[in-house]
């Protein structure tokens, strides 16, 4: 997998070589893009990384009585909280060793978040293990599909499926009597016996959480053809980081993502190719070609909006007019 600093360097060694920069920047961004997708798409299938808040309060007593562990950092980011409250429902009370949460998220119908993800690795380690609690018709054509047996969790009928392709993954989904869908999903590098093992266990390990967590940010406009669609929006850490990104996807593949972090920009930005750009109050920085736009708020977080097949005048509204609500909390980061 590339990450963002991986490509801003290839990037710079290639427009060094290159006659004509145009081509390898519009190249490398359909690539940085792609990547984005796919692990976008990874996330809403209960398989990557989603994220969201969660209350104060509760991951703040946990912090106090649990022993310091380094594979993952101590992130306050923000006072947390938000335009909508969501229960968190579900948790696993079983993870293997030094499994801790990583990402949140929720997909955003409306003034309601049918689906909430939460996300388990060790630290910034390869590997995941997720429960999607909820299901929307935005993920239907992610739905898991490969060597599929019937299981029992704890009494509700079940199904455990086996994914070959792009890399071995174990998805087990159910429904309680009375309660949403629960899919726990296990990429995790192990053989398909082992998998299969962690995640019935996980699985029948899951238990009420009476916790709370929050929508904070919200859209204010959106082009036309994206106004009415479902929205993501995930929450996590990004090396010593926190980060916070909220999606549309439309028809034809055109997407609409905003990124909010203390580096978030510069995880994107094009330095070479950028343009000063008047957005409200503030000057953001324009990379036409691509259809991106930067900009460092007053407090220092930094947002980025890609906007496929925009114009100009429709990034600038649609930052212009995007409430970025309370920066998330994130002390609940390494909880389980």
């Amino acid at each position: 997998m590339i990450d963002a600093e991986a490509i801003r360097d290839a990037f710079a060694a290639l427009a060094d070589e290159a006659p004509d920069a145009r081509p390898v920047r519009a190249a490398l961004a359909g690539r940085a893009r792609r990547h984005r997708q796919r692990r976008l798409v990874l996330r809403l299938a209960g398989a990557g990384t989603l994220a969201a808040t969660t209350g104060v309060a509760v991951a703040g007593v946990w912090r106090l009585t649990r022993p310091s562990d380094p594979d993952f950092p101590v992130l306050d980011g923000g006072p947390g909280g938000g335009w909508l409250e969501v229960p968190l429902r579900f948790r696993p009370s079983w993870l293997p060793h030094r499994y801790g949460e990583a990402g949140r998220g929720f997909i955003v119908d409306g003034d309601r978040a049918p689906v909430l993800s939460r996300d388990y690795q060790r630290g910034s380690a390869e590997g995941v293990i997720s429960l999607l609690v909820g299901w929307h018709t935005s993920l239907d054509p992610n739905r898991p599909s490969g060597t599929a047996s019937t299981v029992d969790i704890n009494g509700s009928p079940g199904q455990l499926v086996r994914v070959d392709s792009n890399g071995l993954a174990t998805y087990v989904s159910w429904q309680p009597p009375g309660q949403p869908q629960l899919m726990v999903s296990v990429l995790t590098g192990d053989g398909a016996a082992v998998q299969r093992d962690v995640a019935l266990r996980v699985a029948r390990s899951v238990r009420p959480d009476p916790g709370l967590t929050w929508v904070g940010p919200r859209f204010g406009w959106r082009p036309p053809d994206l106004a009415t669609k479902p929205w993501q929006l995930s929450q996590r850490y990004d090396g010593a980081d926190w980060m916070q990104d909220v999606t549309v996807n439309g028809a034809g593949g055109r997407q609409l993502i905003i990124s909010m972090g203390p580096g978030a920009a510069q995880r994107f930005e094009n330095t070479f190719a950028s343009e000063p750009i008047q957005i409200g109050e503030w000057i953001g920085r324009l990379v036409a070609e691509n259809g991106q736009l930067f900009l460092t708020l007053p407090d220092g977080v930094e947002a980025f909006v890609q906007l496929d097949s925009a114009s100009n005048d429709q990034m600038v509204q649609t930052m212009e007019a995007f409430d970025f609500g309370p920066w998330p909390d994130m002390s609940w980061v390494g909880g389980r």
